[in-house]
């Protein structure tokens, strides 16, 4: 138990040192929230889609019939709630101090006074979900964009958010802070698989009308991806999170660019 609170410490101390370092090298890099689309696997990719869509359907589907309107709103709010602490992580290591405290803010307004998040109070009163995730904190730190994918039972994606999505998973900051020591890994696991999935049926169930009126719902998908990622990594630097792009002209309405529009992520 020592060694693993000294290997831990020793951990954190080189964190603390190397981040410094890390964002000033990385200050400098290009950082194009514009960059055209990238998708050489598209036939691979669409048939992970087809997959994601057949094995969550009929979970969308059970969901939509048997949970009340009112209580599928506070599952999604209590969702919301949960993915707090990881944003607020990724707004510290984004720079992005202001966008951290109103997460905080959020977390404790919610926790508080939601009934553990069940109410998003803080909405109510002005106070908006930030964006931060670490494939958003890899752009900040100039890391490249790569491909397009579309992950098994995540939903779409490319490279870089990919591995944003496995490190999320991993050091979910909330699994760290309700876990016991000796099960911190399953507990993590299980939370973030929780929300995942919660994420996967919410959008699934919202897009099933997009899906009925779109001629190749897979383009309208990687549209769709493209111009809210694009929105949300360009609020990670500052700038406005409405970017006009050729990844948005199948859209006939880009709607709200804080809400990512995707299957299954």
């Amino acid at each position: 138990m020592k060694r693993m609170r000294r290997a831990r410490g020793w951990a954190k101390w080189a964190i603390a040192c190397a981040l410094p370092l890390l964002l000033g090298a990385c200050a400098g890099l290009q950082r194009d929230a514009s960059l055209p689309m990238n998708d050489p696997n598209e036939d691979v990719n669409r048939h992970v889609m087809a997959a994601n869509q057949e094995a969550l359907r009929p979970l969308a589907q059970a969901v939509q019939a048997t949970i009340p309107g009112p209580v599928h709103e506070r599952l999604h709010d209590l969702n919301s709630n949960l993915k707090e602490p990881r944003i607020f992580v990724n707004d510290v290591l984004q720079g992005r101090f202001e966008a951290a405290a109103h997460t905080s803010a959020r977390f404790v307004v919610n926790s508080a006074f939601g009934l553990g998040g069940l109410f998003d109070i803080a909405s109510r009163d002005g106070l908006r979900q930030e964006s931060g995730d670490f494939g958003q904190t890899l752009f900040v730190w100039g890391v490249s964009e790569g491909p397009y994918v579309v992950l098994p039972y995540v939903g779409p994606s490319t490279a870089r958010d990919a591995v944003g999505s496995i490190v999320d998973m991993a050091a979910n900051p909330l699994g760290w802070l309700i876990g016991m020591q000796v099960a911190v890994a399953t507990t993590q696991v299980a939370v973030s698989v929780g929300t995942t999935s919660l994420d996967a049926v919410d959008r699934l169930g919202q897009l099933k009308q997009a899906e009925d009126a779109s001629i190749d719902f897979y383009s309208f998908i990687r549209s769709a991806y493209y111009q809210t990622r694009r929105a949300e990594l360009r609020q990670a630097i500052g700038l406005p999170n409405v970017i006009e792009s050729p990844a948005t002209s199948e859209l006939d309405d880009p709607g709200d660019a804080s809400h990512p529009v995707a299957v299954g992520r």
